[in-house]
C-alpha cells in the first residue's frame, strides 16, 4: 500500500486513485470464490448413507450421515460462489461508477438468460445479485433467483487476500423454480440463506446455513446447519431438522432432530443425536464414536440397550455427550 501511495503521489496531476474499488480487478476480487468453504472433511470419497445398525468394525453410520450433511450445504455452497467466481473471470459487460455489469448472457440452446450485477458498497465489501430469466422473454421479466454481499480479507500489509473473506447469500427457490426447465428444487416457497467465513488459508473455515419451507396445505419444515473446521485439524458440525416426523396423520406438531459432530485431523470423531419435541412423549439419544478408519467403536441407543457395543472409553479425546443447542 505504501508503495502504491508513493506512485500515485508522483503521479498526482494523473488523479490516480491508490484505493479504488471500481477497476474490473477490484470487482472481480470483491466477490467471494470456492476458497472460503473448501475444505477437507472427516471422509474418503466415494462413502455411501447407511440406514441401519451395522456393529462393531464396520462403517460407523453417523459418521457417514455427518459427511453427506457436510456435502450437502458445504457443496451447495461451494457451488454457488463457484458459479459467482466462474462468471467474474470473464470481462464485465458495463461498468459504470460502483456497478458492475456482467450480462445478459445465454447458451446457444439453453432456456435461460442470466444477468449478474456486482454493487461496491464500501471499503471492501460488494454486494451481487444474480438474476434470471426465459430467454425469449424481455428483458423486465428478470428475477433474483441469488443475492449476496462479501467482504474481501486483508493481509496483514492491508493488501487484500484474493477469494477470501467473509459474507452471505440468498437462494430462493420458488423464483428459481419457475424457471424453464428448473423444477428439481424444494417444493413449496423454500428459501436457504447461508453464512460464510474464511479470511485466509490457515484461518477456521465456517458455514452456517438456515433453510425454510412450507407448502399450500400448510405444512412447515425448517433445519439449521453450522459447520467449522481448521485446515490440517479438526472441526465440528451442528444439523438440526424441525419438522412433522411422526406417519400418523392426527399426530402434526413439529419433533426436532439434532445432531453435532466432532472430530480430529486424524478422522476420528463422535456423534451425538437427539430428537425431542412434538408428539412425542419424552427424548431419546443415540451416541456413536469412531476410529481413524471410520470404524465404528462405541454404539449406544437409550430407548434400546439391547442394541450397542464398545465402552464409552474408546472415544478417545470425545469421552462426553455434548448435544446441539441450535
Amino acid at each position: 500500500m505504501l508503495r502504491k501511495s508513493l506512485l500515485c503521489a508522483a503521479l498526482m496531476l494523473a488523479g490516480c486513485d491508490p484505493d479504488s474499488k471500481q477497476d474490473e480487478a477490484s470487482f472481480r476480487g470483491g466477490v467471494p470464490s470456492k476458497q472460503m468453504v473448501e475444505v477437507d472433511s472427516p471422509a474418503p470419497k466415494g462413502q455411501g448413507l447407511m440406514t441401519e445398525y451395522a456393529g462393531a468394525g464396520q462403517t460407523s453410520e453417523y459418521y457417514v450421515l455427518t459427511v453427506a450433511a457436510a456435502a450437502t450445504i458445504n457443496g451447495g455452497t461451494l457451488g454457488v460462489l463457484n458459479l459467482i467466481e466462474e462468471i467474474v473471470k470473464h470481462p464485465p459487460t458495463s461498468i459504470n461508477g460502483d456497478v458492475a455489469v456482467w450480462g445478459p448472457h445465454s447458451q446457444p440452446l439453453g432456456l435461460i438468460a442470466w444477468k449478474l450485477t456486482v454493487t461496491h458498497t464500501q471499503g471492501d465489501t460488494y454486494s451481487w445479485v444474480l438474476e434470471a430469466k426465459a430467454k425469449l422473454e424481455p428483458d423486465t421479466a428478470f428475477k433474483t433467483v441469488l443475492s449476496g454481499s462479501h467482504t474481501a480479507a486483508e493481509d496483514a500489509n492491508g493488501e487484500r487476500l484474493p477469494g477470501y473473506g467473509s459474507g452471505q447469500f440468498l437462494i430462493d427457490w420458488e423464483k428459481n423454480n419457475a424457471l424453464p426447465g428448473n423444477s428439481s428444487g424444494p417444493e413449496g416457497i423454500a428459501t436457504l440463506e447461508v453464512r460464510y467465513s474464511r479470511k485466509a488459508p490457515d484461518a477456521v473455515a465456517t458455514v452456517e446455513a438456515d433453510f425454510s419451507r412450507g407448502n399450500s396445505s400448510g405444512e412447515q419444515a425448517s433445519a439449521n446447519y453450522r459447520f467449522a473446521q481448521t485446515p490440517g485439524a479438526g472441526g465440528e458440525l451442528d444439523y438440526v431438522v424441525r419438522q412433522n416426523m411422526d406417519v400418523d396423520p392426527t399426530r402434526s406438531k413439529l419433533e426436532r432432530l439434532a445432531i453435532k459432530s466432532r472430530w480430529e485431523r486424524t478422522g476420528a470423531g463422535r456423534s451425538d443425536i437427539k430428537v425431542s419435541g412434538g408428539d412425542l412423549f419424552g427424548e431419546a439419544t443415540v451416541n456413536e464414536c469412531w476410529d481413524g478408519r471410520f470404524l465404528s467403536v462405541y454404539f449406544a441407543v437409550s430407548f434400546r440397550p439391547d442394541v450397542g457395543h464398545g465402552t464409552v472409553s474408546a472415544c478417545g479425546n470425545f469421552p462426553t455427550a455434548v448435544y446441539s443447542t441450535l
